[in-house]
């Protein structure tokens, strides 16, 4: 049996404006992904870390040299999707983290692209950066 990829948008950095969804995916996963620099920490993981503290879920840090150079980065993604597809060819719920939206500017969009044809895929959007803004500075974005 096929496992399901799960795309999560972690919206725009704030832990408490995680979905339900994504908590819910969070807490059921059997791996959790998630992009990050090729050295240092992943921002997306961070703002998840309060809602895996108890957590002994194994994860994955998809490691992107971001650079002007897109080959290499491609070869990433490329990477990363074999070892996804290997967690879910044994019918794992994977879990892969995207810091805001994943369809808006998103890592997971590369992701998707390579794995998605093969195995079942659900999106999972985040709180949108651009609502954030607009209630952060207390202003409407639109009115009639």
């Amino acid at each position: 049996m096929a496992g399901r990829l799960y795309g999560v948008g972690v919206g725009p950095g704030d832990p408490e404006l995680l979905t339900l969804k994504a908590w819910r995916l969070l807490r059921e996963a059997d791996l959790i992904a998630y992009p990050a620099p090729s050295e240092g920490e992943s921002f997306a993981r961070q703002i998840v870390a309060p809602h895996l503290l108890d957590s002994t879920t194994p994860e994955l840090a998809i490691r992107i040299n971001i650079g002007r150079d897109r080959k290499p980065v491609q070869q990433m993604y490329d990477d990363a999707a074999i070892t996804l597809r290997e967690h879910l060819a044994r019918g794992e719920k994977v879990v892969v983290l995207c810091e805001g939206d994943p369809f808006f500017y998103g890592s997971f969009m590369y992701l998707f692209a390579r794995i998605a044809a093969d195995f079942s895929t659900e999106i999972v959007p985040g709180v949108s950066s651009v609502m954030t803004a607009g209630a952060t500075a207390a202003r409407p974005l639109a009115s009639l």
